[in-house]
């Protein structure tokens, strides 16, 4: 989730087919090129615009000489300021092209890791239509609404390039909230909300400090237990979300909307985006029933394998094994279970800490080399 605080010109779009293999992992990955460049990018409708990582564009030999400085903010609790390069861009996205003519440049891959070289946003994509398969890994990007049958339609609003879904949320037995939130597919969470004291109150509950939860730098806020989440006719009940205590954007109380849903929500279903007719169509998936877990690792692990040999500690859960032992944000760890990180592809991380309920971590500090062994924690929520 991307806000951009300048008026950034959308360019243009170039070829009929849209299919894209992607491979979900939190978020949604594609396989593009930015000039003729191979570059990995994440789809993600909270953002406007497309976006290249720092480190992509220094490493990658692309050359710009025009470039403009530009206020954004995202789901840190802050702003930053951002180099907009003004040169003409060119990125794939499955079979269509798309030429950019203003694109911002940000350190995404401290955030999401070094499998991430830019961010794909919604700038080229207001008036087509955006088909996602989470199960198959498949994307599709069309001009025109093909066949719905089987799903149900929800009316959405489209505003300031964000995408808004109604919702209710049943935060205990006698709280519940209704309203829009945004649709955002470069969230891994399920639905987060923004620390209003009513919730501030809830119990139990996992809270989090997070060093680069998104554009803006650091965040803080809490996991906890909600009793239902409903989407149109769809309820979920005992959903794992989380609350903000961000003092700006869309997860701040000052906010106009009620938070955002995030790939734990919407990947339980077959999903068609329907931008000119403003609406999103729902079909349960073989995800559906799939429950909301609780944090049981206990920290946050950012893989920067490629670019710094190691692993960053982004985040940390209060009170969990991982902080009573040491652990502590922004820590490199080195190895896993005696294996080097630098052996751990993007592949294998999908999966990497399924089953697990121990873990070694050799963790790498100014002052030396340590080992950190813990047990993962226990459900608390």
């Amino acid at each position: 989730m991307i806000f951009i605080v300048a008026v950034l010109c959308i360019g243009q779009v170039f070829g009929q087919q849209g299919m894209a293999k992607m491979t979900y992992y939190g978020h949604l990955y594609l396989e593009s090129s930015i000039n003729g460049k191979p570059a990995r990018m994440i789809f993600d409708t909270g953002s406007p615009y497309t976006c290249l990582d720092s480190i992509f564009v220094a490493e990658s030999g692309l050359e710009f000489d025009s470039i403009e400085w530009v206020t954004a903010s995202g789901a840190g609790d802050g702003v930053v300021e951002v180099p907009v390069v003004l040169n003409k861009l060119s990125y794939t996205f499955g079979e269509r092209e798309f030429i950019n003519e203003m694109t911002p440049v940000m350190q995404i891959k401290p955030i999401v890791g070094d499998f991430a070289d830019g961010i794909i946003g919604m700038s080229h994509l207001s008036d087509k239509v955006i088909s996602i398969d989470y199960v198959a890994d498949q994307m599709r990007i069309s001009d025109s609404l093909g066949d719905t049958a089987g799903y149900t339609a929800i009316p959405i609003r489209y505003e300031n390039n964000h995408i808004y879904v109604p919702i209710t949320l049943g935060i205990a037995d006698s709280r519940w909230m209704s309203g829009d939130v945004m649709l955002d597919l470069g969230s891994g969470n399920s639905v987060s909300i923004p620390g209003w004291e009513e919730v501030r109150e809830i119990s139990p509950r996992i809270c989090y400090t997070d060093i680069n939860a998104g554009v803006g730098g650091g965040s803080s806020g809490c996991f906890f237990r909600a009793k239902s989440v409903t989407v149109g006719p769809f309820t979920f009940d005992s959903v794992t979300m989380d609350y903000r205590n961000n003092t700006v954007g869309a997860l701040s109380t000052g906010s106009d909307c009620l938070g955002i849903a995030g790939n734990a929500i919407w990947e339980r279903f077959d999903m068609i985006i329907d931008m000119p007719g403003r609406m999103l169509y729902l079909k349960k998936n073989a995800h559906y029933g799939k429950p909301f877990g609780s944090p049981l690792t206990g920290f946050f692990p950012s893989n920067r394998s490629i670019t710094l040999g190691c692993w960053i500690v982004n985040g940390i859960c209060t009170g969990s094994n991982a902080e009573k032992v040491g652990l502590r944000c922004g820590d490199h760890i080195i190895a896993v279970n005696g294996r080097s990180v630098r052996e751990i592809g993007f592949d294998e991380m999908r999966t990497f800490f399924d089953g697990m309920k121990s873990i070694t971590l050799t963790v790498q500090r100014d002052d030396g080399t340590e080992e950190i062994s813990f047990d993962f924690d226990k459900p608390k929520i």
